[in-house]
């Protein structure tokens, strides 16, 4: 395990979020997923799960960077380690920028069954292979990277890397399936998912009392726990946390963890896991990393410091170093 130091010059939380595709020269695709064990030949899309990616409109080859949010984000947290990246002079290869169901603009219909793990994985394979990606490298950002996780041990032939940008692994796992417990180890997740079961009945009415708490300037304070530094964090930030705030859908995302059989599926990953945590994740521990190493047999762990859950928001320079994206 390595620990970076924080580059004075890269500055905290340094870009704020693209919300305008067209803007970074991306343009958008949707796919649908059905299951035809339940649905007809050709369902309605309405009785299906639904990514939205965006991409550049041409591919430079068959191999993409596929970028996964986690839960309470859409594509554009990933905007600030782009913006970085082009600062920087990096190039990330043919970025496939994903909304995930149930967030962003790939929020479907609420009165669906939440989809499983497998479901959510072959969403994504199915989204790259319609854009004609047949190789992937995988970067997840909190339960975005327990799908890459899954993925890459699903797919060893198609993922040849992993990266996790506090990737959400065995404390969320346990937490879910033993909160009393999980309050020990990870207090700030378990809080805030109970906290958001309880909202989940009524979604519509928790969405409309968090848009108030934004226009309230009251968010940023509710917000504090996944930020080292809430007040630098760019206004366009918070506001998207709050827009993607979404109770039922928060809860559905940490549920497939539950059950998950971590140590055997990722003992058996064959590509590169390079995973950072902030020193001031809430989400992510010092063990997570640890087991991470001793589980995963080519992984490399990384802590950033003075940093906390969104590593791609607040060290985004430094997030890419400890990718590997820089030297």
């Amino acid at each position: 395990m390595s620990q970076l130091r924080a580059d004075p010059t890269a500055g905290y939380a340094p870009f704020p979020l693209e919300t305008d595709a067209a803007a970074l020269g991306l343009t958008e695709t949707t796919v649908f997923w059905h299951d035809r064990r339940l649905h007809a030949a050709a369902p309605d899309d309405r009785q299906a799960i639904r990514a939205v990616a965006r991409h550049r409109p041409a591919r430079t080859s068959t191999r993409a960077t596929i970028l996964l949010h986690g839960a309470a984000g859409s594509w554009t947290t990933w905007t600030p380690l782009l913006a970085a990246a082009e600062r920087a002079g990096v190039t990330i290869v043919n970025p496939v920028i994903v909304d995930l169901p149930g967030w962003g603009d790939a929020t479907g219909d609420p009165g669906a069954a939440p989809p499983t793990l497998d479901a959510v994985s072959e969403l994504v394979r199915d989204t790259a292979l319609e854009l004609g990606y047949t190789e992937w490298d995988v970067v997840g950002h909190s339960l975005g990277g327990f799908i890459a996780l899954h993925m890459a041990s699903t797919w060893p032939q198609s993922v040849l890397s992993v990266s996790l940008v506090s990737g959400t692994t065995w404390s969320v796992i346990e937490s879910v399936a033993h909160p009393w417990r999980g309050l020990r180890v990870i207090p700030g997740f378990v809080l805030l998912r109970f906290f958001l079961r309880l909202l989940a009945p009524v979604q519509a009415v928790a969405i409309v009392a968090v848009s108030a708490l934004q226009a309230a300037g009251i968010m940023r304070l509710v917000a504090f726990p996944l930020f080292r530094h809430v007040a630098r964090v760019h206004d366009s930030v918070i506001k998207a946390l709050s827009t993607e705030l979404r109770p039922r859908s928060f809860v559905a995302a940490s549920e497939v963890t539950r059950g998950y059989d971590a140590d055997t599926r990722w003992a058996a990953i064959e590509c590169e896991v390079r995973a950072t945590r902030g020193d001031r994740d809430v989400f992510v521990t010092q063990g997570d990393l640890d087991r991470l190493a001793a589980t995963v047999p080519r992984a490399i762990t990384t802590v950033v410091p003075d940093c906390g859950h969104f590593g791609n928001v607040e060290r985004p320079l430094e997030v890419l170093r400890a990718l590997g994206y820089l030297g």
